[in-house]
């Protein structure tokens, strides 16, 4: 169970601490309170996309925590957002967002809007059955993702040997064409660095006589003579080491002088070295404009010499490889066909079977929400073609009426008995998952008088097996719950949202308010027999 949230800085909630019970908590208060804020935070601490859009001052980072009690070991799972990104955290440590998505499955689930939209969406219905199955049948689960895994190899292959039969033909040209290429790269013999040493080169011997002139002449200045510039250094060296003799705080500075009187020596020798070993080689010359040409030449061909020669190599090891590969291809690719087919039926069979397990389960839940003459169904079809779960269509049929035959339930569910065969769907599951938090935001769309009560029991019979949150405006519903928190909305200097959790005599009133739309004794009568008293 969810034992505490800490909101800080997220939307309109400057900071925002609660502390939770056991059983059922209804968030109450105006239509756009910012009741949904609060599910909104948990569900982006929990691993749902987010962006900078969410915090209430640009300038601060937003931090949601959350503090659950799993059989007796508390999980801790933050997340803090930025302008420039989001940290999660799980027990105070970061980790990846796969990490939290794998923990919010044991710990929370959170029915929005938008996932009653997913429930009535053909597309996720056999998302939905598999799901059930799963929690009743761990081979199912491995049964379905060997299938998966050999399902993306089938078609990797399958893809793989349409590509190389459709272009074996040009394929062959286009090998012979890339082992020319190759070749002509491999004769030029290029080194790595190679330009840039050629030019380098190219640049002492196209200058060599003025190196000559400025080396030799900066060697002469510094030692040639009695008046050079190392001559009177090593003067100025006698007079510091006598001083020194006198002195011995000079001993260092006279150190520090010898040191760069002695490397002026060593530069001056090397400058003469390097005047003297310089020599005009008319022939090298030639030889390293003849390089540079065909470097060039091979540069306005290729591009990066270098990367294209790696480029064509790899392309060429590619063709080579899909003449050889061809029929070990054909081999596997019978081997994955007989494999998925054999899994799919598989799949197929405890499909059928659970869906009519799964679809008297629903139909009974429904009927205990005021939906007496519901009938449901859950069609498995065989399809024509594999996909990434079978051979399956899965599609929820509904009727409502008796006179009304079954029919597809994103055509015929009102938003009211959408709203119930969800909460029939999580009842039934929460009884599998064991998931310890279950979150309704809007529970009670397109419902009210004696339907009210019917959702009212169920939220409460669920409550005694997991944890429920959920937003009502509906006081029958709000009446079965163990915890009351009103959200109001403030409007001052900014607009923040404010969260009060009601003790007992406050809760009359809320209801009251609710119920008719202000306090009186018919009112507080009315909040006061729906309490029980």
């Amino acid at each position: 169970m969810l034992k505490e949230i800490l909101i800080k800085n997220f939307i309109l909630i400057d900071e925002l601490r609660l502390e939770f019970d056991k059983g059922f908590s209804a968030f109450l208060g105006e239509t756009g309170a910012g009741k949904s804020i609060i599910f909104k935070a948990i569900d982006v601490a929990l691993g749902a996309k987010t962006n900078r859009e969410v915090l209430n001052n640009p300038e601060k980072n937003a931090l949601i925590e959350l503090t659950f009690q799993d059989n007796n070991e508390e999980i801790v799972i933050s997340r803090e957002i930025s302008k420039t990104g989001t940290k999660p955290r799980l027990n105070g440590a970061m980790v990846t967002l796969d990490v939290i998505n794998q923990m919010r499955e044991k710990l929370a689930d959170i029915h929005s809007q938008h996932q009653t939209y997913t429930y009535i969406q053909q597309k996720h219905h056999i998302g939905l059955l598999d799901s059930y199955i799963e929690s009743i049948d761990k081979d199912f689960k491995k049964t379905l993702a060997k299938y998966k895994e050999d399902y993306l190899e089938y078609k990797t292959i399958t893809k793989k040997l349409d590509e190389i039969e459709t272009s074996r033909k040009e394929d062959a040209e286009r090998i012979e064409f890339l082992k020319f290429q190759i070749n002509e790269i491999e004769e030029a013999e290029i080194r790595e660095n190679e330009e840039d040493e050629l030019n380098s080169e190219l640049d002492i011997l196209s200058n060599l006589e003025e190196l000559k002139e400025t080396t030799y002449g900066a060697y002469y200045a510094l030692n040639n003579d009695d008046s050079s510039i190392i001559e009177a250094l090593s003067k100025i060296k006698c007079k510091i080491s006598k001083a020194a003799e006198c002195d011995i705080s000079l001993v260092e500075i006279e150190s520090a002088f010898i040191d760069a009187y002695e490397n002026l020596r060593d530069v001056s020798n090397n400058l003469r070295s390097y005047s003297e070993n310089l020599e005009n080689d008319p022939q090298r010359l030639d030889e390293i404009n003849e390089r540079l040409e065909l470097i060039q030449k091979l540069k306005r061909k290729y591009g990066d010499i270098f990367k294209t020669y790696e480029n064509l190599r790899a392309e060429l090891s590619d063709l080579e490889n899909n003449f050889v590969s061809f029929e070990d291809l054909k081999i596997k690719q019978e081997e994955l066909l007989n494999s998925i087919t054999k899994l799919s039926k598989n799949l197929m069979e405890k499909r059928a079977l659970n869906a009519e397990k799964l679809s008297r389960l629903i139909q009974e839940e429904l009927q205990n929400l005021n939906l007496e003459h519901a009938r449901f169904q859950i069609m498995t079809d065989e399809t024509d073609d594999f996909n990434q779960t079978g051979k399956n269509r899965v599609e929820f049929l509904i009727s409502t009426n008796v006179s009304k035959d079954l029919a597809p339930l994103v055509k015929t569910a009102s938003g009211g008995e959408i709203s119930r065969v969800m909460l029939a769907i999580k009842t039934i599951f929460s009884s599998v998952d064991k998931v310890s938090l279950i979150i309704f935001d809007e529970i009670d769309t397109g419902i009210s008088g004696k339907t009210s009560v019917s959702v009212a029991n169920a939220i409460n019979k669920l409550s005694k097996s997991a944890q429920v949150f959920a937003i009502t405006h509906q006081p029958i519903i709000a009446s079965k719950a163990d915890d009351f928190y009103l959200v109001s909305k403030e409007q001052k200097d900014k607009t923040r949202v404010n969260v009060k959790k009601l003790d007992e005599t406050e809760k009359p009133n809320v209801l009251a308010q609710m119920a008719l739309g202000d306090i009186s004794d018919n009112s507080l009568t009315f909040a006061k027999e729906l309490l029980g008293g």
